[in-house]
């Protein structure tokens, strides 16, 4: 048809239709226009097109797309509300609504006086929600709701989107770092562990997904997986300075050694070291035994930063493992008097107290936590476990941990610590799934193990409590009695039945 190049240069409307003039004719036209970038000669196009039918609801959402690509988004608007004031579900004018109501709503500013930008990310949904179909796989749509459910709490929407997006397209790592995100939102730690997992499978480079990754380990305790993803990390970005962080989850999983060389490295590199590495090199020292050693980075600590409480610590933990029990308790009482501010010298010292007898004492420091502030899930975690040990108050330390485990839901910890209360309560019951899921993760905790075995054998499952407290024996080997753990064990294997 020899029209089409004489309308694509610009000839003037009226001359340019055919004798058989149509809506789609111009709407058609429109399109090339616009590519060729003859945008107002496009938008002429689809007004003429309206004039020819007026009641066209697909016209409209082709000219408010025009008017949304020119960052026209007033018009855009309009036109699509237009649009869907003739079809309702006019698919392309719902989703112009809603990408445009999306972007308003992250910069949360006004497009007109008088709106209420708090607003903008439920209609963004609402619009977006009436364009998506269920026979259509159309990602892009999937992943703007996701954001949108994601940012209005609405997780369980937000992982059903983005899981559709990550199952297509996997080696696009924004959407599986979005999905972990949804799904940590949702308290769902272990599936946003094994999304980030597979990101960083699918794109080893992606350093974000391993920050992520490294954060969530370390929330579940999970130290030795924590020290592997640090070293990754490292690899994928040299530049970054993870040698704390990776020193403390070597530290944490009981691989002394490897964190000292770590810190050891790290400190000849530089001619003055920061406090950081001084007090996690003496933490190393500390743990290897190595005490001189210790003291003497402890006074190395100590004369660089004379206002820096760790030096003080360290030294209270050096007079600690060297069986000085009473300095200890009056460095920990001087550290708690001198930084009231600071929980963790509180914890330290209530749990000194507490092996030493003066049980009393060490549930006034853990008060005084929480007055100071009652949301303090450790404190609540330390009370709470120090009721259940005496066996005393053990109403009070369910509700003291059910509390803590509120404000850090799924903590191995807290929960070791309810099921042990509700242990000493006697509702076996109660207390399987808390102690199951510690032990499931803390696989090397010998205590959290002992607790399991002490179930198990409470429950007659003798077979369980001796597999569990062998676990406990070759576990950490922290905190426990062995003695008292292998008389448990023959009572248990004497109770097997013999083949």
């Amino acid at each position: 048809m020899a029209i089409l190049p004489a309308f694509a240069a610009a000839a003037p409307l009226q001359q340019a239709a055919p004798a058989r003039e149509s809506a789609a004719y111009y709407y058609l036209i429109a399109r090339s226009l616009e590519e060729s970038g003859k945008v107002d000669e496009a938008i002429a196009a689809l007004q003429k097109a309206l004039e020819l039918e007026p009641k066209s609801a697909e016209v409209r959402a082709e000219l408010a797309g025009v008017y949304a690509r020119q960052n026209r988004a007033v018009e855009a608007l309009d036109t699509a509300d237009e649009a869907l004031k003739f079809d309702p579900n006019n698919r392309e004018a719902n989703r112009l609504l809603g990408s445009i109501y999306s972007a308003l709503a992250e910069q949360s500013r006004p497009l007109r006086p008088g709106d209420d930008p708090s607003q903008y990310a439920a209609r963004a949904i609402a619009a977006l929600e009436r364009a998506n179909s269920p026979t259509i796989l159309d990602l892009g749509l999937d992943l703007a709701l996701g954001r949108l459910y994601l940012r209005s709490n609405q997780n369980a929407k937000a992982i059903t989107a983005l899981q559709r997006v990550f199952t297509q397209q996997p080696e696009y790592s924004e959407g599986g770092l979005l999905l972990a995100s949804a799904q940590e939102q949702a308290g769902q730690i272990d599936d946003a562990i094994t999304t980030l997992e597979s990101t960083i499978e699918h794109n080893p480079p992606f350093f974000r997904a391993h920050a992520k990754l490294i954060e969530l380990y370390e929330r579940q305790r999970r130290w030795k997986e924590a020290a592997v993803a640090y070293a990754r990390a490292q690899q994928v970005n040299p530049k970054a300075d993870l040698t704390e962080g990776r020193a403390m989850a070597l530290l944490n999983s009981g691989a002394a050694k490897d964190a000292q060389e770590l810190l050891q490295a790290a400190i000849a590199k530089n001619t003055k070291p920061g406090a950081s590495l001084l007090y996690l090199l003496a933490e190393t020292q500390r743990q290897m035994k190595d005490y001189a050693g210790a003291s003497a980075t402890v006074k190395q600590l100590r004369t660089a930063f004379p206002d820096d409480t760790r030096g003080l610590l360290m030294d209270a933990q050096l007079q600690l493992a060297q069986g000085r029990r009473e300095e200890a308790l009056a460095s920990f009482a001087a550290l708690v008097k001198r930084v009231p501010d600071q929980p963790m010298f509180a914890y330290q010292y209530a749990q000194l107290l507490q092996e030493a007898g003066r049980n009393q004492d060490a549930e006034q420091v853990l008060r005084a936590v929480l007055a100071r502030d009652p949301m303090d899930a450790n404190a609540l975690n330390s009370l709470g476990y120090m009721f259940a040990e005496r066996g005393e108050r053990l109403d009070e330390a369910v509700q003291l941990l059910q509390r803590a485990l509120k404000i850090e839901p799924g903590n191995p910890s807290f929960l070791d610590s309810l099921g042990w209360a509700f242990f000493k309560q006697g509702q076996l019951t109660q207390a399987e799934t808390p102690l199951a899921e510690a032990a499931a993760k803390m696989p090397e905790n010998s205590v959290v193990l002992e607790h399991l075995g002490d179930l198990r054998f409470r429950q007659q499952r003798y077979a369980d409590a001796i597999v569990a407290w062998e676990r406990a024996l070759a576990g950490d080997g922290e905190s426990i009695d062995r003695a008292a753990i292998e008389k448990k064990l023959r009572d248990a294997r004497s109770r097997v039945p013999k083949d």
